[in-house]
């Protein structure tokens, strides 16, 4: 086992990793419900958008500096810096929920950008520190585990933050979150150790030589686009049709729930059947959801929903695999620099989706745009099914994130 060579001890490795995705996408996801009453939003679909990919402009911004950070210094400085982004969001959301105007869009739009760099550091130092305390043939199992924490927090953020937010006001989900994320500070400062700085590091123009990594930035960026797309209008759409804050935040804990129950499936046959082709099936299957998202009928919305977060991990389900395999080709093994492509490829659709969606929706309606997005969905299934399939031998499915939130991760 390679504790000796970190400091931290392999279960420690998970559990730091585990809860710190768990409490990210939590509080990733709890704004969602919020949307439709913010008074600093206004209704207005393209603020919404613009909300949400400020969140993947401050993670992509950020994500290249953890990651050379990482391989310089290992994983403890990057993951303790990132409890600063956590608890400069989580107050500034709950300053932010009952303002209007400019000021309270400044106030959200900071908060969303202190996230995206809290998240930066989870991501990248997180599953690195993962990959580094385990042996290649227990990675895919344990950060599947650590994964699974990404789907457990998408899928409680929005459903607890409904509930709470009815029941005691809007800031009420934050006071949860601090909760959360102190007991997530306490873990990262007592188990993460130091570990000895890399005398070389892998630069990312050879990792972005590696292999398939042009297949892996392309299907962590439509996996993430097809989870994030929604997010900005639905719950506007969802609002319209008479759901409230508590009901909007069940149905997008449901479409979580079903994009975690569908991951392991999309990872067996994609080990079975080959990356594109599963894909391919994910991207139709998404285009079916969408088509019924943006219909007037509150149960076709829904239903419409839960199928694209469900199709979206059939579009991840190789990732992980390949940005495994993107890690260790370069000697010694360039973990934190392929763990930041995956987080870049994954933020750059994250934060276009809901542009796109925001614009589109703004004018030309939700069903209109939920119509641009099943055939954006149907071209995109058959693009990779022109695609050759080449896996590499001896590869292995494993556990799909389930990100943006979610990663519904990735």
């Amino acid at each position: 086992m390679n504790e000796p060579a970190t400091g931290t001890r392999p279960g420690a490795a998970v559990a730091v990793t585990t809860l710190a995705l768990g409490v990210d996408m939590f509080l990733y996801g709890s704004i969602v419900p919020l949307l439709p009453d913010l008074p600093a939003v206004a209704g207005s679909p393209l603020t919404a958008g613009v909300l949400f990919a400020v969140y993947a402009a401050a993670l992509l911004a950020a994500t290249p500096f953890v990651g050379v950070w990482t391989d310089r210094r290992g994983p403890r400085g990057p993951l303790l810096a990132g409890l600063l982004g956590m608890a400069a969001s989580t107050a500034l959301f709950a300053l932010a929920v009952d303002m209007d105007g400019a000021s309270g869009l400044t106030l959200l739009l900071l908060a969303r950008a202190a996230q995206g760099v809290a998240a930066a550091a989870s991501w990248t130092a997180g599953l690195a520190l993962i990959a580094a305390t385990h042996e290649p043939d227990q990675r895919g199992r344990v950060m599947g585990l650590a994964l699974s924490a990404i789907g457990i927090g998408v899928l409680l953020g929005p459903a607890v933050s409904g509930v709470l937010s009815d029941a005691w006001g809007a800031r009420a989900p934050f006071l949860v979150i601090a909760v959360l994320a102190a007991g997530d500070a306490v873990a990262r400062l007592v188990l993460v150790k130091e570990t000895p700085a890399l005398e070389v590091r892998t630069p990312y123009r050879v990792v972005l030589r590696g292999p398939r990594v042009g297949l892996l930035i392309v299907l962590t960026g439509l996996g993430a686009a097809a989870v994030a797309f929604p997010e900005p209008v639905l719950p506007l759409h969802l609002d319209d049709l008479g759901l409230g804050t508590t009901g909007i935040g069940l149905v997008f804990a449901a479409a979580a729930l079903g994009g975690s129950l569908a991951a392991p499936v999309a990872g067996v046959l994609a080990d079975r059947a080959g990356a594109t082709r599963i894909a391919s099936a994910g991207a139709l299957v998404c285009a079916l959801g969408f088509l019924l998202a943006g219909r007037d009928s509150t149960a076709w919305s829904v239903t419409g929903l839960i199928i694209v977060g469900s199709g979206a991990q059939f579009v991840l389900a190789p990732t992980l695999v390949l940005v495994g395999t993107l890690a260790e080709h370069t000697r010694p093994a360039a973990y934190g620099a392929a763990y930041a492509v995956y987080n870049l490829a994954y933020t750059g659709g994250l934060g276009l989706a809901p542009i796109l969606a925001g614009t589109t929706a703004r004018a030309v309606g939700v069903p209109t745009t939920a119509l641009v997005a099943c055939g954006l969905s149907v071209a995109v299934a058959a693009g990779l099914l022109l695609r050759r399939d080449r896996p590499p031998a001896g590869s292995t499915a494993a556990p799909t994130p389930t990100r943006p939130g979610s990663a519904t991760e990735a």
